[in-house]
């Protein structure tokens, strides 16, 4: 439980760029930029966390429509071979924004995409590089605070890129 709330505590510091205050308004534009936390593949040598962008635009004072886009790749080492993970998230999302509390953008909202995943043996097994995707959906909240009109702080549970907390 204690890892948990640390990482909801992290989580609410990703990276966003906003050209609103910190009601949600029709015509806003966010778009965020963040890093992924609890990857539940591990790490291996050389990978970075789990990257997504988002954008999200107003369509009145309560309602967003946007788009979502993920990456998450790593290389791992193995007797004889690396292998190497690659997983692409991509797709729309639609959020109804409720402002709780002063200074604040509060949110829950869908996802709905499409996911693909990779995994290449190397040398350990080349003629096989398994592959899988398919169409997602899912929900997530999230908070937005705003420290003037073109920089903001955001968090977001749910599912993306990152799969597991």
């Amino acid at each position: 439980m204690k890892k948990f709330a640390v990482l909801i505590v992290i989580a609410l510091f990703g990276l966003g760029i906003t050209t609103a205050t910190a009601q949600f308004e029709k015509g806003q534009i966010d778009l965020n930029i963040g890093a992924g936390l609890g990857a539940s593949f591990g790490t291996g040598s050389g990978s970075l966390p789990p990257l997504s962008l988002s954008l999200d635009y107003g369509i009145n004072d309560n309602i967003s429509l946007g788009a979502y886009a993920g990456y998450y790749g790593t290389t791992f080492a193995s007797i004889g071979s690396d292998w190497t993970y690659t997983y692409i998230l991509f797709g729309a999302r639609g959020a109804y924004h409720h402002q709780f509390v002063e200074s604040l953008d509060t949110y829950a909202g869908a996802l709905l995409g499409y996911n693909m995943a990779s995994v290449d043996y190397g040398a350990a097994a080349p003629a096989i590089t398994p592959n899988i995707g398919g169409v997602i959906y899912a929900g997530f909240v999230g908070a937005r605070y705003h420290f003037g009109n073109s920089f903001g702080l955001f968090g977001e549970v749910g599912y993306g890129i990152s799969t597991s907390l």
